[in-house]
């Protein structure tokens, strides 16, 4: 029996067509893993979105994807931010330092 993917996500059409347009133009980056990576997640958002009628009765997308895919849109999302806005202020420098891992 196949797995579900565990991450959804229903929006509105309009928001689906700019998270797609943002894969579109990302497809164009000088970055060859982010410009592939866009037009996967391209192919896969439009071979498994489905629109449904949402509970006012309008459509809604429904977003399925795995945790990497997840990920994966976010770093898509963040790249197409990149030059439109500036940290405020360093927020990292906030954080808590953590246990183990990674971090030093």
């Amino acid at each position: 029996m196949a797995q579900f993917p565990p991450v959804k996500l229903k929006v509105h059409p309009s928001t689906f067509d700019l998270m797609m347009t943002i894969l579109e133009h990302n497809t164009a980056a000088e970055d060859v893993q982010t410009r592939n990576n866009a037009q996967d997640l391209m192919e896969k958002r439009m071979r498994f979105t489905r629109l449904y009628p949402g509970r006012d009765g309008k459509p809604c997308a429904s977003i399925q994807m795995y945790e990497s895919e997840a990920a994966e849109m976010i770093w898509q999302l963040l790249y197409a931010c990149a030059g439109f806005y500036q940290p405020d202020r360093e927020y990292s420098t906030e954080l808590k330092k953590g246990g183990g891992g990674d971090a030093p």
